[in-house]
């Protein structure tokens, strides 16, 4: 298993240093899908080519202001955005790109049906797909939790989109941190959706840093086991101020230690 951090690009040199072994950036802002200018792509990229760890999976895909559901969703806008970021990533060996993106496919709260929504989904992924075969980017679907959009929650919801589009390039995510916010799933929802899981996000109870709560990263890793899944995680969640590298360091023990567990156990 490896183990990644979604934190900003100035943090690379600590996360590195910690002993990480890759970084999780944001789509729009460092791949810059948005932009044909070619000069600032050829820049961006000698900059993440320089950093100190790969940037293997990158998040924060479509930004709220290029709507993917809705009645105005630009096709051809978003086309050029998805082909341009999987690209991109593939350019500076990115294997996944996560799709939550919740403004973007926030279903509007009047006048638009969620089956409406749920099409136009099928549509946005299916761009992605087409984008995969290209690139060999996935593009892994993130379920976020019922607090933060009123679409697309459950890690079952998200296996099911990912078989309704049914190619290789869209697969499934699971987020400890939605699936503990969301209240009503449980690990079991990682092995029923085993088919389809290319990414993993976690972080402790009240997205803390990993090993600062309670969650039990000894279970997930059992669970991840039994699903057949042993390729990344990235922890995603709040550190506390004036303390990155010390809840770096934790962070990495505690997670390698229920791994250790886990895999003892099995």
């Amino acid at each position: 298993m490896q183990f990644g951090v979604c934190v900003g690009r100035s943090k690379a040199a600590s996360v590195a240093a910690g002993g990480w072994d890759y970084i999780e950036l944001g789509v729009a802002g460092e791949l810059i899908p948005e932009s044909e200018d070619t000069t600032a792509w050829a820049e961006k990229k000698a900059t993440l080519l320089a950093l100190p760890l790969p940037c293997k999976t990158f998040n924060l895909f479509v930004p709220g202001k290029l709507k993917i559901t809705g009645p105005e969703v630009n096709q051809l806008a978003l086309t050029h955005y998805a082909h341009r970021a999987l690209s991109r990533a593939a350019e500076v060996g990115g294997e996944v790109i996560v799709f939550g993106s919740g403004g973007a496919r926030q279903l509007p709260q009047s006048g638009w049906s969620a089956e409406q929504a749920h099409a136009q989904l099928v549509w946005f992924l299916n761009q992605c797909a087409d984008a995969h075969e290209q690139t060999g980017v996935v593009v892994a679907i993130e379920p976020l939790n019922r607090h933060e959009c009123n679409l697309l929650h459950t890690v079952a919801e998200g296996a099911a989109l990912a078989r309704e589009v049914g190619r290789p390039g869209v697969r499934n995510l699971a987020d400890t941190y939605h699936m503990e916010r969301n209240g009503d799933e449980s690990l079991a929802d990682i092995l029923a959706s085993a088919d389809c899981l290319a990414h993993v996000h976690t972080a402790d109870t009240g997205r803390k840093a990993p090993g600062t709560g309670v969650y039990d990263h000894a279970a997930l890793f059992t669970a991840l086991q039994e699903a057949g899944y042993d390729a990344r995680v990235s922890i995603e969640c709040n550190f506390t101020d004036g303390d990155f590298e010390t809840e770096l360091a934790l962070a990495l023990a505690h997670l390698k230690r229920a791994y250790r567990s886990a895999q003892s156990a099995g």
